[in-house]
């Protein structure tokens, strides 16, 4: 039988994990398909449910790597000031 101390990882919906993160819930999904990425958020399935273990190794890492992916010009950004938003 486990204890709640041999999972320390919460388990969060797409809906969940979005207002974490402060972004759309769409982009989560989104971030979740191999489809649609080359670093896809990682994921467990229950069913035909998307689920992410909120401080899990995987999550931490995922995280880490798109704190480092900061050097790409934003959307919104002019090309003229370097891609800030002012």
């Amino acid at each position: 039988m486990c204890s709640s101390s041999d999972f320390d990882f919460e388990v969060l919906t797409s809906a969940e994990l979005a207002q974490r993160l402060k972004v759309k819930e769409s982009w989560v999904v989104d971030q979740s398909k191999r489809s649609r990425t080359s670093d896809p958020l990682p994921i467990f399935r229950l069913g035909k449910h998307r689920r992410y273990l909120w401080g899990s190794p995987a999550m931490i890492a995922w995280l880490r790597r798109r704190a480092g992916n900061n050097t790409q010009q934003r959307k919104a950004g002019s090309s003229k000031n370097g891609g800030t938003i002012e």
